[in-house]
């Protein structure tokens, strides 16, 4: 054999020796293994810009990226500074067919917009943007630990189908008040308290609004730079309590609030009680704190700093005036007169019919549905968890004491429970009311601008009974 000859391995040695090499890469996997893949970015949309907001948000998404390895979600903080333009911005997402994961939406209307899609573009044809979650309210058990009034409000279309998972249950109709600020207010009125319905709206109001001096003694904020503020102040709080929770409706119980706003009301009933409700919120307007817009959140701190008696305000304060009512510098109780009435929403979050990621957005939506995060957003939101088999005493262990009184009060079958007007309105009709409602709360407004909103009301009665019919119509998916 020549220096020169080349000698050939048998074609089973390659083989061996090809297995030693997979051998070796299997026991040393960090020097052989091919690069894992990115993990599954999933885009949580919400509203939320404050911090008391946010943290119980992120716990919650911080649950799910525990369990998860191949995926991580995280909250979409957006530089839309109301929720009004993050809907707004959302609305152009949805639209365009780049939604994000999941989205943040107030149960009823407000969610099931996204049933009852209409468009002129022949590029956007008229179809849910959403998708039912029967499969997922099944494998939960959300259908049957869902409170009926909550599990209504999820569901459209002729098979009342569930369109989201509703992560919590908000009180809108509280009022919070600076227990200095009511000691002082008693001590100069022998004992009467600004707490007392008959002090926050008397008998006489439409007289004493004709004279412009007259005004109670005290300093209410409002955070009037929100445009639902004024709409919750008026009619989540003073309407109820002006209406009472008297059932107007023999085949529902629905009260006044509940039948005006589906539409289902003649003038006749509901002309009165609006119009005295009106005349409070405007003669109450007098003692507005002015100078300047402010946030919700800047009217509550106002509260808890003693720079104003009270504020009108959900539940969602809790989170916000956390230190204030540990102190009891600051309490808050239903607003006067309407404690017969809950008036609520839940934050839900659907599945988007184009999500990016449609199966791990699904398993997100899994997570926010358990007792573990239901809990820990509410621990942090100031809210109840919407699960009713997460018993009241684990609510009192886990949120508190108030938690669990509002948590019973919603319970209670005496308390009438009647959906936030975001759960009833088209997105196109609460604008031009808010306008009007904040002419008829400014500084020295004349009565006249009470029959203004008296007539959005009244001309937009049709709107709202035909909305109500679009989602119970419903849409399928693209």
């Amino acid at each position: 054999m020549s220096p020169q000859t080349t000698l050939r391995a048998p074609s089973w040695c390659c083989h061996l020796q090809r297995v030693g090499v997979l051998l070796l890469c299997a026991m040393v996997p960090l020097g052989c293994a091919t690069p894992t893949r990115d993990k599954v970015r999933l885009e949580a949309y919400s509203w939320w810009t404050r911090a008391s907001e946010q943290k119980a948000f992120d716990r919650v998404l911080g649950i799910y990226n525990a369990h998860h390895q191949d995926s991580e979600a995280f909250n979409q903080v957006t530089k839309d500074v109301n929720a009004d333009e993050v809907r707004a911005t959302l609305t152009a997402r949805l639209l365009a067919g780049a939604p994000p994961s999941t989205f943040q939406a107030n149960a009823g209307a407000d969610l099931l917009r996204w049933t009852a899609m209409d468009t002129t573009e022949s590029a956007l044809p008229s179809a849910s943007r959403i998708v039912p979650l029967v499969g997922l309210f099944q494998g939960t058990g959300l259908k049957d630990a869902l409170p009926p009034t909550l599990y209504q409000a999820l569901l459209a279309g002729p098979q009342l189908l569930p369109y989201a998972v509703p992560l919590n249950i908000h009180r809108l109709n509280l009022i919070y008040y600076n227990t200095h600020g009511l000691d002082d207010y008693k001590g100069k009125h022998a004992g009467q308290s600004f707490l007392d319905p008959t002090v926050l709206c008397p008998q006489d109001v439409a007289t004493r609004l004709k004279n412009p001096a007259e005004r109670l003694e005290l300093r209410i904020a409002v955070g009037t730079k929100d445009s639902f503020a004024l709409t919750l102040f008026t009619l989540e709080n003073v309407l109820p309590a002006v209406a009472g929770a008297a059932a107007y409706n023999a085949d529902t119980g629905g009260t006044l609030y509940d039948e005006l706003f589906l539409g289902n009301l003649p003038e006749e009933k509901w002309h009165e009680p609006v119009l005295r409700a009106l005349q409070c919120v405007q003669y109450l307007s007098r003692s507005f704190l002015r100078g300047g817009d402010q946030t919700w959140a800047d009217a509550l701190n106002q509260v808890g700093t003693g720079d104003a008696d009270f504020s009108v305000m959900g539940d969602w304060a809790n989170g916000e005036l956390r230190p204030a009512l540990e102190e009891g510098t600051v309490e808050a109780q239903p607003f006067p007169g309407s404690e017969g009435t809950f008036v609520f929403t839940s934050d839900t979050f659907p599945l988007p019919a184009l999500a990016p990621y449609p199966r791990e957005s699904e398993n997100l939506l899994e997570t926010l549905a358990s007792t573990e995060a239901q809990l820990a957003f509410s621990e942090e939101k100031g809210s109840f968890p919407a699960r009713t088999d997460i018993s009241t005493d684990l609510v009192q262990e886990r949120l508190g004491p108030r938690a669990a009184q509002t948590r019973r009060a919603f319970d209670a079958s005496e308390i009438h429970k009647s959906i936030a007007t975001s759960g009833l309105f088209p997105p196109y009709f609460p604008g031009d009311l808010s306008a009007r409602l904040a002419e008829m709360t400014a500084d020295r407004a004349p009565t006249e601008t009470i029959e203004v909103v008296v007539s959005v009301l009244r001309n937009a009665l049709p709107l709202l009974k035909r909305w109500q019919e679009r989602i119970a119509t419903g849409q399928q998916a693209p």
